[in-house]
């Protein structure tokens, strides 16, 4: 892998300073085009239609997700052999723990035969969507598409910027630029858009095969590696405060066939103060190390994997008793 520092040090004075204009932005009204203010970053005049500029529809905003956050529910317990283990977000979910091709999610990536065999052998350290084989894990940014589509977004006519403040933040070139004939390989690639009618046109290429093209969820473990042919068509749609983003994946060597995302949705964040960017530590070595080393391996005694349970919902012995999930008879064969 080439790296190239005069690059990564201009980005990130340019993402530095990118991240100054959205505070002083969302730290006072904007003003639309008709010179009423807005009552927060990225909102329509009147707070129903959806803001347009320059002729498109307005993608500028903090986008987030449905779901509320929240400190972590913690259980601890002692193992066997003295050790305490720990769960995090005990509450979070409502399906029981997936460790088999009968719960696993439809939709996933179809690899190639001797492709499919190196994702297996992946899927069998994952715990609960957790492995630490996962690149995420040594502090590498997480590419294109599972970066996701939330964070603070800010449109130009030259250029989209989304800043996430986790090493994931990109710069969708609309300028009617193509990508460059000599470009070199990175984590989040070369991305270049255009509009067709209201709907913003991202093609993604450019990305290193150092990243996984999923992750984190029990359901979804067929999801990991692919190669530096990688290739990513997003579809941006604004209505109103909702983004619906449609996507696409080609990977000609190891996918058999393109890879068409479920369709991912944001809310526009309408609180008064930006809450983004957030502190984010990695270190790349020393701690995320030592976080590798003491991950538990799946153990077909744990409780979660005996019993199907999801972070503890079922405590044995009596798991009929303690399980949570709406559906017990999950929680016990």
């Amino acid at each position: 892998m080439k790296y190239r520092l005069g690059s990564w040090n201009s980005a990130i004075v340019f993402v530095g300073a990118l991240v100054v204009v959205v505070l002083l932005l969302a730290s006072r009204p904007v003003a639309s085009q008709n010179g009423r203010a807005t009552k927060c970053f990225g909102c329509s005049a009147d707070g129903q239609g959806t803001p347009m500029k320059d002729g498109h529809p307005d993608l500028s905003g903090v986008w987030a997700g449905g779901g509320g956050g929240g400190g972590a529910n913690q259980k601890f317990q002692r193992d066997s052999d003295g050790s305490i283990l720990f769960d995090f977000d005990v509450e979070m979910g409502n399906e029981a723990g997936c460790y088999s091709d009968d719960c696993q999610a439809p939709n996933q990536p179809a690899y190639k035969p001797e492709y499919l065999a190196k994702v297996k052998q992946i899927a069998k350290t994952e715990f609960l969507g957790t492995t630490p084989l996962d690149p995420t894990k040594d502090c590498k940014p997480a590419g294109v598409p599972r970066a996701g589509i939330f964070g603070s977004m800010i449109q130009t006519p030259e250029a989209i910027i989304v800043l996430r403040g986790d090493y994931t933040d990109r710069v969708i070139y609309t300028d009617g630029s193509s990508h460059p004939a000599d470009m070199e390989t990175s984590y989040m690639g070369d991305s270049r858009g255009h509009w067709e009618g209201n709907t913003l046109v991202v093609d993604t290429a450019g990305l290193n095969d150092d990243t996984w093209l999923g992750g984190g969820g029990s359901n979804t473990i067929y999801t990991s590696i692919h190669s530096d042919k990688e290739h990513v068509i997003e579809r941006y749609t604004r209505t109103g405060d909702v983004l619906t983003v449609e996507t696409t994946v080609e990977d000609p060597v190891m996918l058999s066939k393109p890879w068409v995302l479920p369709v991912r949705k944001a809310n526009l964040d309408k609180t008064p103060q930006l809450n983004f960017p957030f502190a984010y530590f990695c270190d790349g070595g020393g701690v995320s190390a030592i976080m590798r080393d003491h991950y538990v391996k799946p153990n077909p005694e744990d409780p979660d994997i005996k019993f199907k349970c999801a972070a503890h919902r079922c405590d044995a012995p009596d798991t009929k008793k303690n399980c949570n999930l709406p559906n017990k008879q999950n929680c016990a064969q």
